[in-house]
C-alpha cells in the first residue's frame, strides 16, 4: 500500500470517531484545547494574543540566539586578541573544525531528548550549561585544553536551533513563523557586531592576571548562564504549560496555528516517520546538500573573518572594527530573506538568490591583489549573505514537515549537514595557502553554485508533488477532505491534504 493509499485509509477511518489512535500520546490537555477552541477563537483579538505570545517568547529565542552565536566564535575575536600566541601551525583551525565534531555527534542525541523531555527546560538546561563552559575557556591556554571545552561546548549547543525551530512551529502560523524565525536568526548579525565592539573594548583591558581575551570568555559565560536560568523559569514547554496565557487564550493559540497541519506535539519515537524521512522523502538529501555547501561558507566567515581582515596589513584593532560590517550584511540578508518568504513566497527562488553575493564576494577575494583592500574588504563582508539561507531551511523543515518524529528527525539531520559544513570551512583555509588562501576561494564559489543549482532542484521537486496530490484528490470526499489531521500525527506524505509551500 502506498502513501497516498494509506492516508485515505486513516482519514477515512477517522470519520467514525473524534478521537486520536491514542490521545496519551499527546501533551496533557491538547486535544480538548483543540476540539474547544472554535467557540471562542472569533470573540478574542488575535493580534493582542499574538503581540502576548511575541513578547513573551520572542526575546528570549533571540537572546539565546545571539549568544549562541556569539559564544562559539569568541574564538575568532580572540584570535587578534592573542590566544594564537599559545597556538602553532593548524592547530586554530582545528578548534574551530573541533566545536562542530562535539556538535555533530551530539545532534542526534539532542533530536532524541527535544521530542522526550519538556522544550523549555531542556533548552534552558542547556544553555546554562554551554555558559559555564565558555567561563572554562578562561582556565586554559593550552591547545590539548582548549579542544576540550571547545567540544565541550560544542555538545551543549546542540540542541539549540532544534528546539527553536519545534518552539517557533508551536506557536505561530506558517507566514508568522518565516518572520519570527528570521528575527531569532539575525542575531547572528547582531552578534557579529556586538562581538567585535566586545573585543575592540576587551583589548583594552589591562590585568597581570588575566589577558583581555580570558576575561572575554569569562563576562559572556556568566551572561549566558544568567539567560540560562531565565530560560528555564519562563520559557513554556507548549501552549497547554504556558503560565502567562489565560485558559481561553491558551484554547485560542491552539485553534489559530491549526491552519499549519502539523501534527500536535507527541512524546512517542515513531520509527516508520524516520524510515520516511530518511528513505522515501525526495526532499530530505537535496536539503541536507544545501545546508552543507552553504554552511561551508558560514564555517568560513564565523572563525576566519578576522584572520583574512588582519592579512590585508590592518592592525589587530582595525581588523576588530573592520569586522561590524559583516554583521550588517548578515542581518539585512536574513531580515530580507525571512520578510520575502513571509509575504511572498517563493522559498527556493530566493534560497538561491542569496547565494549570489556571496559568489561575488569570493570572486572580489580571488581576483584583487593587497593593493585593492577596500575591494576585498567588501569581498569579506559579502561572504556574509549566503548563511542567511539557514533560516530559510529552518522554516521550510517547520513549514513543510508533519508528524512529531519526523520534523524533529529533519531538524537533527539539517543541524548535521550544518556540522558538517562548518567542518569543512575552517579547513579550507591551510596555513600553507596564507595570505591568499587560493584554492579555498576557488572552492567557495563552485560550492555555492552548486547550491543555486539544488534550490531550484527543490522546487522542482514539491511543485511536482503539489500537483500529483491535486490530481488524486479529484473526487475524493469532501469530508475526508476538510477533517482536522493534527492530533492524526500523521506526516506530511502520509496527508494527502498537505500542500507543501516553496
Amino acid at each position: 500500500m502506498n502513501n497516498s493509499q494509506e492516508a485515505k485509509r486513516k482519514l477515512s477511518a477517522c470519520k467514525e470517531t473524534l478521537e486520536p489512535a491514542n490521545s496519551n500520546d499527546y501533551a496533557l490537555g491538547q486535544v480538548e484545547f483543540l476540539s474547544d477552541a472554535s467557540e471562542v477563537l472569533s470573540s478574542r483579538n488575535l493580534t493582542t494574543l499574538r503581540w502576548k505570545i511575541d513578547l513573551r517568547i520572542m526575546p528570549l529565542c533571540m537572546a539565546i540566539y545571539f549568544l549562541q552565536y556569539l559564544d562559539k566564535t569568541l574564538l575568532n575575536y580572540a584570535a587578534v586578541m592573542g590566544i594564537k600566541k599559545n597556538l602553532h601551525g593548524d592547530q586554530f583551525s582545528d578548534l574551530g573544525t573541533i566545536f562542530y565534531v562535539g556538535y555533530l555527534v551530539a545532534e542526534p542525541l539532542s533530536g532524541f531528548l527535544i521530542q522526550k523531555l519538556p522544550v523549555g527546560k531542556f533548552l534552558g538546561l542547556n544553555v546554562t550549561l554551554w555558559g559555564m563552559v565558555v567561563c572554562f575557556h578562561a582556565a586554559t591556554k593550552s591547545y590539548y585544553g582548549l579542544m576540550i571545552v571547545r567540544v565541550l561546548l560544542g555538545v551543549f549547543e546542540a540542541s539549540v536551533a532544534g528546539c527553536l525551530i519545534i518552539i517557533t512551529g508551536m506557536w505561530w502560523t506558517k507566514p508568522e513563523q518565516s518572520r519570527r524565525t528570521g528575527l531569532w536568526y539575525m542575531q547572528i548579525g547582531t552578534g557579529q557586531v556586538v562581538g567585535a565592539l566586545l573585543s575592540f573594548g576587551f583589548q583594552h583591558v589591562s590585568d597581570t592576571k588575566l589577558a583581555s581575551w580570558q576575561i572575554l570568555f569569562i563576562f559572556m559565560g556568566c551572561l549566558t548562564v544568567v539567560v540560562g536560568i531565565l530560560t528555564v523559569c519562563f520559557m513554556p514547554d507548549n501552549i497547554q504549560k504556558s503560565t502567562f496565557l489565560s485558559e481561553i487564550e491558551k484554547a485560542e493559540a491552539a485553534e489559530h496555528v491549526k491552519v499549519n497541519q502539523i501534527s500536535a506535539e507527541n512524546k512517542t519515537v515513531k520509527i516508520a516517520q524516520l524510515k520516511e524521512l530518511l528513505v522515501h522523502d525526495k526532499q530530505t538529501w537535496v536539503l541536507f546538500l544545501i545546508t552543507i555547501l552553504t554552511m561551508i561558507t558560514n564555517g568560513t566567515v564565523s572563525n576566519f573573518t578576522g584572520v583574512i581582515i588582519s592579512s590585508f596589513g590592518y592592525s589587530n584593532e582595525k581588523a576588530t572594527i573592520f569586522q561590524i560590517p559583516s554583521g550588517a550584511v548578515s542581518i539585512i540578508a536574513t531580515l530580507a530573506c525571512c520578510y520575502l518568504a513571509g509575504h511572498v513566497g517563493q522559498r527556493c527562488y530566493i534560497m538561491g538568490a542569496v547565494c549570489v553575493p556571496s559568489i561575488v564576494g569570493a570572486i572580489l577575494l580571488l581576483a584583487l591583489d593587497q593593493n585593492h583592500r577596500v575591494g576585498k574588504l567588501f569581498g569579506v563582508y559579502l561572504l556574509n549573505s549566503a548563511p542567511a539561507i539557514l533560516p530559510m531551511i529552518y522554516n521550510w523543515n517547520s513549514v513543510n514537515t508533519s508528524g512529531h518524529t519526523k520534523r524533529v528527525s529533519r531538524n537533527a539531520l539539517t543541524l548535521m549537514a550544518f556540522c558538517v559544513g562548518n567542518l569543512i570551512g575552517p579547513q579550507m583555509f591551510k596555513n600553507n595557502d596564507a595570505p591568499n588562501y587560493t584554492p579555498a576561494k576557488i572552492a567557495l564559489i563552485a560550492q555555492l553554485a552548486i547550491a543555486i543549482v539544488l534550490c531550484l532542484c527543490l522546487r522542482a521537486i514539491v511543485v511536482a508533488e503539489n500537483k500529483r496530490r491535486d490530481e488524486e484528490c479529484t473526487g475524493l470526499d469532501p469530508e475526508v477532505l476538510r477533517r482536522d489531521t493534527t492530533t492524526l500525527d500523521l506526516t506530511d506524505l502520509e496527508d494527502i491534504t498537505f500542500r507543501y509551500v516553496y
